[in-house]
């Protein structure tokens, strides 16, 4: 929480406290607590309290939505910079945000002025199809519910090649991609061994079993993995070829 270098107490400072507690924020009751109140309690659970300085010269309110993203105030160029995205993360109620929001923005007489910051478009399903199709693919949208063998992805499953053969390992129900954690080493340009390892603790962490693969008839085994084989021997296109061979 925040107050400033002016306000007395400097609690107060938060326009946004400053109304809740003076019960101006339409449909949402007051605190029980002063400010002051509030600031020993975020402090002693743990949080931080922060001092602002001068006053309010805010041009334009930022509404952000685009998730675990932020601006950081500019002295010389302030604005008010609302993380919609939060409401998310937080279980909150959106419309109930938003105008407390607004409402806290016109009562300090700020601008009625916003950008809202959205994620860039998502890749859509009829965009890759036209991708394919561009290659002489056939491709069709199917729906989730046309799929009757889709399931779960379970922490007992491997991360895996999209390989569709047989396997000896039980573990299937992992995520598919191209020859297991390879795919996100080429994606990212990562061509070393040191580079790998990490990946493979960022899987890990993610709750994920890391794995690659070879096959029963490959010398050696790991080149048994189609997409490590292009992969080393630079065939796919900009995307320079690893540092190791199958085996390391």
């Amino acid at each position: 929480v925040h107050g400033d270098d002016h306000a007395h107490p400097g609690g107060m400072g938060c326009g946004f406290f400053k109304l809740w507690s003076q019960g101006k924020l339409e449909g949402i009751p007051p605190p029980e607590f002063n400010s002051e109140e509030g600031k020993d309690a975020v402090i002693e659970a743990g949080g931080v309290y922060e001092t602002l300085f001068g006053n309010h010269e805010e041009k334009i309110v930022y509404i952000n939505f685009v998730p675990g993203t932020t601006l950081e105030p500019k002295a010389g160029e302030q604005r008010f910079v609302v993380d919609a995205w939060l409401t998310g993360s937080f279980d909150l109620d959106v419309p109930k945000y938003l105008i407390a929001a607004a409402s806290t923005v016109e009562q300090l007489k700020g601008p009625l002025k916003a950008k809202l910051i959205v994620p860039n478009p998502a890749l859509t399903p009829e965009d890759v199809v036209g991708v394919l199709q561009g290659r002489n693919w056939e491709a069709e949208i199917v729906h989730e519910k046309d799929v009757s063998d889709l399931v779960k992805v379970t922490p007992e499953g491997i991360m895996k090649c999209v390989d569709g053969r047989p396997s000896d390992h039980p573990g299937m129900s992992g995520p598919k991609s191209l020859g297991g954690v390879y795919a996100i080493a080429t994606n990212r340009g990562v061509t070393d061994i040191d580079g790998l390892k990490k990946i493979v603790a960022e899987v890990i962490a993610a709750g994920h079993i890391p794995s690659v693969h070879g096959d029963d008839h490959a010398h050696p085994g790991g080149m048994g993995c189609g997409f490590f084989k292009l992969w080393s021997q630079g065939k796919l296109e900009g995307i320079p070829p690893p540092e190791f061979n199958s085996e390391e």
